[in-house]
């Protein structure tokens, strides 16, 4: 059992912790329609998060990618059809029977339960799986629950791997060589715990396809110990949801440039633009 001092005792290091999970001085809200996505949202699927944390900034700067959490939208508690499986959510977190519920990871936590409200100022973008059936989604939320108590708070020997200068590694060596590294809290806060639910059933996040020589299409996990943000972002296999946002954003730094055009003009161009395709095309056959 390992014995390095965990953040969830403010006796140790309480600094780096708070210093972990603090927000990022200046950070502005995002632009996002929560109440949008709460009503869009189903349950299994993904929400990205572009946090405003240091240790957000730390994972972004490690995966280069703009999202620096993936959480797993569990849905209410009528939504989840094991009558064990609502009583497990009930000891872990104390919600009303209409609380929308998530899993995520957090430092000072581990692999934890909170409620949808707690991302209401996050920059957030719905990935939704495609093609599950049946009892898909119940399973990967099943598998998922399972693992509450199982990974816990984030250890001083990995807060301090988020230390390291990552900006000096080469783009192209910085997720391998953060898979090697990263421990198993760790992997959670990047991904890891909704990308193991979704494996749980073989649906593939972000696979490697390799054609064996029998010409048959193989799938491999392109990173064994580890998933990160991007991946759902990037798979095939999940749906970027859009909805519309509301821009919050007042900094009065920001020039801000009326548009002069009119919306007529684009009818009145596209005739134009008709009469030349058929000249060009008529100068060619001849």
């Amino acid at each position: 059992m390992s014995t390095d001092p965990d953040f969830s005792d403010t006796a140790d290091w309480p600094t780096l912790a708070g210093w972990l999970e603090s927000e990022q001085p200046g950070a502005t809200p995002r632009l996002s329609d929560f109440e949008r996505v709460r009503q869009l949202l189903r349950p299994c699927d993904v929400l990205l998060v572009d946090g405003r944390t240091r240790l957000d900034e730390r994972v972004r700067g490690i995966t280069t990618s703009r999202w620096s959490q993936a959480v797993l939208y569990l849905g209410r508690l009528h939504e989840i059809r094991d009558a064990a499986l609502r009583a497990t959510i009930t000891e872990y977190f104390a919600c009303e029977p209409d609380t929308q519920l998530i899993l995520r990871a957090i430092p000072s936590r581990g692999l934890c339960l909170d409620a949808l409200s707690e991302l209401q100022e996050e920059h957030l973008r719905i990935c939704r799986p495609r093609g599950m059936r049946g009892d898909d989604a119940q399973t990967v939320i099943r598998y998922a629950i399972s693992r509450l108590g199982v990974v816990p708070p984030l250890t001083l020997r990995e807060g301090l791997r988020l230390l390291l200068p990552w900006g000096l590694v080469p783009r192209r060596w910085r997720t391998g060589l953060f898979a090697r590294l990263a421990g198993r809290t760790l992997r959670m806060l990047t991904g890891s715990a909704v990308g193991e639910a979704f494996s749980f059933i073989q649906f593939p996040v972000l696979p490697l396809v390799k054609r064996t020589e029998t010409d048959i299409s193989r799938l491999y996990r392109r990173h064994p110990r580890i998933f990160y943000p991007a991946d759902f972002d990037h798979s095939p296999y999940f749906d970027i949801v859009k909805y519309p946002f509301v821009d919050h954003n007042d900094d009065r730094r920001i020039r801000l440039l009326p548009w002069k055009g009119s919306l007529g003009a684009l009818d009145e161009a596209a005739p134009r633009q008709n009469e030349t395709a058929r000249e060009a095309r008529a100068d060619r056959e001849a």
